[in-house]
């Protein structure tokens, strides 16, 4: 039967890195690729929490709680990524495993660390401050897999194929060439990397130590399901041998072999396996002689870990740094924190986002980069553009079809075009054209909605870019492809971004004048009496003196 698990554990695991691998431009259009993310119930209840409103793309964690009440904890045992990864972690690291301690007490005081945590998320989402990105394993699997070993397989195929070809040239094989794989590059990568390790090197003290220690997600499976309908039960037969005890990996077996913690039991089947007389079993039973709930925590505790939260949350909100509570950007907020488009207003987007990272694995561009504290404590891990890195390319709108929570919008093609990012604004003193009188038309040339113009200007030897603000959506190509070395000379800040929550950005943008059709867009370029730049004292649009 162990083998059974192995095979589902297997299959679960592919399936995911399968649709990590596919979370890229263009989508399937077959199958969400965020599958995973919605079926984590932490990820639902503290979403939903902590943005005061109902997910309905969330709400298949509660159909795998329901199903914990009937099967127990089947989700970690057999379908959570993260648990297959830390499985395969203890394999690895069995070898130099401390010794575990003998009794059930000694690994009943750990148990208890995964309902705090769990408590003390919610008290954080209680006052509308997510927490959940911190603890959540499957966004912490998937920002493992997405930000540390795709770029770092991508990478090492990339280097393959160029020993391959360097070999045939060298042996005289042939002449040909592979098609480059590019590998993208994560912010935050290595402290993920860190994290991950960390956790898994937990294996070194017991199995699956961050199931049954840390895991706040299992221990809201804990809870529902400590008293399944399909659970273990052990027979008369039984001869007291201790084998079932000792290779529990989560120490839901009593000291005397029959009684089980079946908030602790993950169903991995490995006592019914090594039972010499064949006493242990597995079915659907009613009798409860020979259940320990497990759950080995107080009220007082839990009560004191919410408070700890509330307060914890109370005290991000009391920052400076804090950034909810209005839409438009305040004088703390930095000016280059460019949301992706169709991303919620600031309140709502940092409630919602569950920082799986899914988005940024997605990015065609691989603009979409993780943020420190940019946007205050409560924004940690949150996706941001990285204009000069990448642009955002009109085309794609990957980010929010991935995206679990709703915390970006999906928007078609046409309706993203309108979802204005930010404005372009040229700094002077670094422009070539402007500081140093040479002709240079790489942002003009590169924009892609003609927001950008080269034009004489009075006093200037040569023609200087200015900036339409209504023409511009904010993408960043330009910012990016500045020739500027170090910081561009042409950057793009939040100034005039859309964020809606609901309705048309389209509608918003004609409402406001802004016009972003490539083909009409240079049909204004002549400043008219009264228009923006003679408010800036007679300067073009976009440009602000330093």
């Amino acid at each position: 039967m162990i083998r059974f698990q192995r095979v589902v554990q297997g299959c679960s695991l592919a399936l995911f890195v399968f649709l990590l691998w596919k979370a890229s431009y263009p989508l399937p259009g077959w199958i969400g690729v965020d599958l995973f993310l919605r079926l984590d119930p932490l990820i639902s209840l503290g979403a939903m929490t902590a943005a005061r409103t109902f997910i309905p793309a969330l709400a298949w964690g509660f159909v795998v709680l329901g199903l914990t009440a009937v099967l127990g904890r089947f989700f970690c045992g057999f379908l959570c990524p993260f648990g297959v990864t830390v499985d395969l972690a203890d394999r690895i690291t069995a070898r130099w495993r401390l010794r575990r301690p003998s009794g059930d007490g000694a690994r009943r005081s750990g148990r208890r660390w995964k309902y705090w945590i769990l408590a003390f998320t919610g008290g954080t989402a209680l006052l509308g401050i997510s927490s959940v990105f911190l603890f959540s394993p499957i966004s912490i699997a998937t920002r493992f897999f997405g930000f540390v070993l795709f770029p770092l397989a991508n990478g090492g195929a990339d280097a393959a194929g160029r020993l391959i070809e360097d070999a045939s040239f060298f042996l005289g094989i042939g002449d040909f060439s592979l098609p480059e794989v590019r590998m993208p590059v994560f912010a935050t990568n290595l402290f993920v990397a860190a994290m991950v390790v960390g956790i898994l090197l937990g294996g070194l003290r017991v199995r699956r130590f961050w199931c049954s220690t840390l895991c706040p997600a299992g221990a809201a499976f804990a809870l529902v399901g400590f008293r399944p309908l399909f659970r273990r039960r052990v027979s008369e037969a039984c001869i007291r041998c201790g084998k079932c005890e000792r290779v529990c990996p989560t120490g839901a077996i009593a000291d005397d072999f029959v009684t089980t913690a079946h908030s602790e039991c993950i169903l991995c089947l490995e006592c019914m396996d090594v039972c010499p007389v064949r006493a242990v079993e597995f079915k659907s039973s009613l009798r409860g002689a020979e259940t320990d709930a497990g759950v080995d925590v107080t009220r007082r505790a839990l009560l004191g870990s919410t408070a700890a939260g509330f307060f914890t949350a109370a005290l991000v909100a009391a920052s400076p740094g804090y950034l909810h509570g209005k839409l438009a950007p305040r004088p703390l907020r930095s000016s280059s924190l460019i949301r992706p488009p169709g991303a919620l207003p600031e309140p709502e987007f940092q409630a919602r986002c569950v920082r799986c990272g899914e988005c940024m694995k997605a990015c065609l561009t691989n603009t979409l980069q993780p943020v420190w504290l940019k946007s205050g404590l409560s924004g940690l891990w949150t996706p941001a553009v990285t204009a000069r890195l990448a642009g955002c390319d009109q085309n794609c709108n990957v980010c929010g079809f991935v995206c679990p929570s709703g915390a970006i919008r999906p928007l078609e093609p046409g309706e993203k075009l309108f979802a204005k990012i930010g404005t372009a604004r040229i700094i002077p003193s670094r422009c070539i054209a402007w500081e140093h009188d040479r002709q240079c038309l790489i942002c003009d040339e590169i924009c892609p909605y003609n927001a950008i113009s080269s034009r004489f200007v009075e006093g200037r030897p040569v023609t200087v870019p200015v900036v339409n603000e209504n023409r511009c959506n904010g993408c960043g190509y330009c910012e990016q492809k500045c020739p500027v070395e170090g910081e561009s000379a042409i950057v793009v800040e939040a100034h005039g971004e859309l964020r809606l929550a609901e309705g048309s950005y389209r509608e918003q943008a004609e409402r406001l004048g802004l016009v972003f059709h490539a083909e009409t867009a240079r049909e204004d370029t002549i400043l008219s009496p009264g228009s923006p730049a003679e408010d800036q004292g007679g300067l073009p649009p976009g440009f602000i003196t330093d």
